[in-house]
């Protein structure tokens, strides 16, 4: 890079908004402003920024900077800059940025901040590296909506997303498996493959990284409401990303598969291009099987998803691992795949069976009801439950034990298998296998992210309750006044409100004994969706139900339940903090907002199990 040209590309950085914004804000830092325990800005220090940057406050009342978007934004992009850094809870200006003029000093500054906040870092967002990858390889300016076909194409087709770590959106991906790991496309009409486009560009735009383009600069046939090309701020920003993920063209499998299984396949076959180029297609083939032989899970998948994109190139590697008995399917199957004439060997679908679903498996909550794994075995095997264990059992797979072990919940199921095949079936009038019809469930509800102290109860309620009605008995032993959203979470599906808008399912339609089926298991309950109170529930005991009994009730507990709407763990935190400094400026308010005439009215320890059992018998009281 020659001195002019670095020079050009550091005077663009520092003049775009992003990184102009972020050196406001650390100049205003200066020699140290107060932070919270979770290492941001104090609230009135936090108001105190919003107006230096021009930014509008939410309310009359900030209770925490994280609920400035906008700020939290220059904040993370100042401190991935390193124009400011935390020393225990003061956040000072960088000695550093008042040097920071030189070229390469303010390149690596920007590319520090860039990187992580276009979604492009160590752990790439999906969608996010995708724009960056379709702008970077495109030898014309593109459209937001072309970028979103380029995003939907990354997305499993039907999947349920969460926000994204990088960005916060819902747009789905997942962990991909390299070449050939996706199992759909997205529709690039969906507003979370738009919406995901547009922010992705926007972020690149606010970095300098791409320039927007009007309809006049452009094919307007082809982008009618303008397009988007990479600025050579973008290029550098691509370059780094790209040739930074790239594997050594000497690179072992294990390394390559590493680098290319966390982005969607148009990325993985640019970052694997040097090391496909030093190999013939034969000799790459060779040596992702024999790892994929070696290897499990993720990696296996992605090594043999890796192997089958060499195509025809690499089909003498593929007829060498034909020859091999159990590993050997998976040639066997590739070659018949292509019409290509091989000796069939009975075991093999038994085999690939039991491969299939111990990946599955692996992929699976513990806590997944049997009814769940029993449909998807009998779909899988296309017999019933009965002649599918004896098929997993008898097809020679080494993880063939511990797969139908699974199924079952019988550490030797194939002697118990008339039993089972009742219990998982439904004949026979018995319930699942493992999960009573009947009982008493000894609960834990643990508040997550409160501590000193932890928030938790201990209830008994009845195994047969739906969780709609678990949802009322945490409310009254926690202490949480009602009103806010809710939802259970087993790791395979959601139960709460049914609503198309939330996608959960019906909580009133599932019984606990249907989702906790054995001692130890867990389910997460999420209350207001605002503040994100998250409670883990562990099923620690089966007790057998005794006449006179009459559950739920309160066993014990610690800890005062926090105010509702006090801004979740993080706001609670800073509410201890506040009502512990009376010299607080937001003290007295918050007394207000509380009802209480003096801070020793708060105890966060205090808990009374008399208080949380009145609760319920009143609430439960008065339910239909």
């Amino acid at each position: 890079m020659s001195p002019d040209f670095a020079d050009d590309l550091a005077s663009a950085a520092l003049g775009c908004t992003a990184l102009s914004r972020a050196r406001t804000l650390a100049e205003w830092v200066g020699s140290g402003k107060e932070l919270t325990t979770r290492q941001v800005l104090r609230p009135g220090v936090a108001a105190e920024a919003c107006r230096a940057l021009g930014i509008e406050l939410p309310g009359a009342r900030l209770r925490s900077a994280l609920d400035v978007d906008e700020l939290m934004w220059d904040w993370m992009v100042a401190l991935h800059a390193e124009f400011i850094v935390i020393d225990g809870r003061k956040a000072y200006v960088s000695p550093g940025m008042a040097v920071s003029s030189e070229p390469e000093s303010v390149l690596n500054a920007w590319l520090g901040a860039a990187v992580w906040a276009t979604g492009v870092a160590d752990e790439p967002c999906v969608g996010c590296i995708t724009v960056l990858h379709e702008l970077s390889t495109s030898d014309r300016p593109l459209s937001v909506a072309e970028l979103a076909v380029a995003v939907a194409a990354t997305e499993p087709e039907g999947a349920d997303g969460e926000p994204c770590a990088d960005c916060g959106l819902v747009h789905e991906g997942g962990v991909l498996l390299g070449f050939g790991g996706l199992v759909g496309a997205g529709d690039p009409d969906e507003p979370d493959a738009a919406e995901h486009a547009e922010e992705a560009v926007e972020a690149l735009v606010a970095f300098g990284a791409a320039a927007s383009l009007a309809p006049a600069q452009v094919d307007a046939s082809a982008a009618p409401g303008g397009a988007v090309q990479l600025t050579p701020l973008g290029s550098m920003l691509a370059r780094a990303v790209f040739e930074g993920r790239a594997p050594a063209a000497d690179a072992d499998p294990e390394t390559v598969i590493s680098a290319i299984s966390d982005v969607p396949p148009p990325v993985a076959r640019t970052l694997a291009r040097p090391w496909l180029e030093a190999r013939s297609a034969d000799a790459a083939a060779g040596e992702l099987l024999a790892l994929a032989e070696s290897a499990d899970g993720e990696q296996r998948v992605a090594a043999l998803a890796f192997a089958r994109e060499l195509g025809a190139d690499a089909a003498a590697a593929w007829r060498e691992w034909a020859e091999r008995p159990g590993f050997g399917a998976y040639a066997r199957r590739w070659l018949a795949d292509q019409g290509e004439p091989t000796a069939e060997d009975p075991a093999d679908e038994p085999w690939l069976t039991v491969e299939a679903l111990s990946l599955m498996l692996d992929a699976l909550p513990e806590m997944l009801p049997l009814s769940v794994l029993a449909a998807a075995v009998q779909q899988e095997t296309g017999t019933d439950m009965a002649g599918a264990l004896t098929l997993l059992s008898g097809s020679g797979h080494p993880a063939a034990d511990s797969v139908v072990a699974r199924l079952t919940g019988q550490p030797d199921p194939m002697s118990a298998l008339p039993a089972i095949v009742a219990g998982v079936t439904g004949r026979g009038g018995g319930a699942l296998a493992g999960t009573p019809s009947s009982g008493v469930y000894r609960l834990k509800i643990s508040l997550r992210g409160v501590s000193k102290p932890p928030v938790w109860r201990r209830v008994a309620v009845s195994a047969d309750i739906t969780l709609a009605e678990l949802h009322e008995v945490i409310l009254c032993a926690m202490g949480w006044h009602g009103g806010h959203l809710h939802v259970f979470s087993t790791g395979w599906a959601d139960y709460g409100t049914p609503s198309p808008d939330l996608g959960h399912f019906d909580d009133s339609a599932v019984r606990l004994r249907d989702v906790l089926l054995t001692p130890g298991a867990r389910l997460r309950y999420t209350y207001d969706f605002g503040d994100d109170w998250e409670h883990d529930i562990q099923l620690e005991e089966i007790l057998a139900e005794q006449p006179g009994n009459s559950s739920p009730f309160c066993l014990a507990g610690k800890g005062a339940c926090p105010p509702d709407d006090c801004g979740g763990p993080w706001g609670y935190a800073e509410l201890k903090q506040t009502l512990a400094d009376p010299a607080d400026e937001q003290h007295q308010e918050l007394l207000e907002w509380l009802g209480m005439d003096s801070a020793d009215a708060f105890d966060p320890g205090e808990f009374a199990i008399d208080a949380a059992n009145e609760r319920l018998r009143i609430r439960l009281a008065a339910a239909p």
